[in-house]
């Protein structure tokens, strides 16, 4: 049986050969547990990722979290920009890939807001048939107080969150930028190395985890 595990220096060096956001995002297909967490520290009642999931016509975002507790709906909007490329110019303004991501942010925002029932449906659509993580039964997903995600008097919070970058090539003054940028914009921007962070240490003891069953990132990534 196939377990989530992926040793943290196999990740590690897979990022460091990443061009571009195409692997990563074919990465997380696979193993979307990494994202999950990486958002989710706390965990959650119910719980679902979904890939390229649409906003109306306009928008398709890279991933979406689902997570539920205590009668609260976290939909968990992600976006993936290029690992290898800067978060700042040399001016310390936002580089042109962070811009667009951060507007293109700014946009679900306003759709969610304004269509919130739609997307309420289109949720409950896909955590019945188009959910990766796994974890979950998407029939009549509901938390442990009974709330089902299909009632429209239960309360959905957007968050949005923009991966990008490596930590190696931010400089101090431009970690200040990009917490003042997430401030402005209720967008949070992260660099890839935060979900190395959450392997190296959810997954630092693989005899935890059922090794045999796994599979070497590279022979996950032939297999997607």
């Amino acid at each position: 049986m196939q377990t989530e595990y992926i040793a943290p220096i196999e990740f590690e060096a897979f990022l460091d050969q990443q061009s571009g956001e195409r692997g990563i995002a074919s990465f997380i297909q696979q193993r979307p547990q990494i994202l999950y967490w990486a958002l989710c520290g706390r965990s959650g009642h119910c719980r679902f990722v979904f890939h390229e999931f649409p906003l109306g016509n306009s928008f398709v975002a890279d991933f979406v979290v689902l997570n539920s507790y205590s009668g609260v709906w976290e939909v968990k909007f992600v976006e993936f920009e290029p690992v290898d490329v800067p978060i700042f110019t040399k001016a310390d303004v936002p580089a042109k890939r962070l811009a667009g991501a951060v507007k293109q942010a700014d946009d679900w925002a306003d759709y969610f807001e304004k269509n919130k029932n739609e997307v309420r449906r289109d949720l409950v659509r896909w955590a019945k048939s188009k959910d990766i993580l796994g974890y979950s039964d998407g029939d009549r997903p509901s938390n442990f107080s009974g709330h089902h995600l299909a009632d429209p008097t239960t309360n959905l919070f957007d968050s949005h969150h923009i991966f990008i970058g490596r930590r190696a090539n931010t400089s101090p003054e431009h970690h200040s930028r990009k917490g003042r940028l997430s401030q402005r914009h209720n967008v949070e921007v992260a660099t890839y190395d935060r979900l190395l962070d959450l392997a190296k240490e959810r997954y630092a003891n693989p005899e935890l985890w059922k090794i045999d069953g796994s599979l070497s990132l590279k022979k996950l990534l032939s297999t997607g």
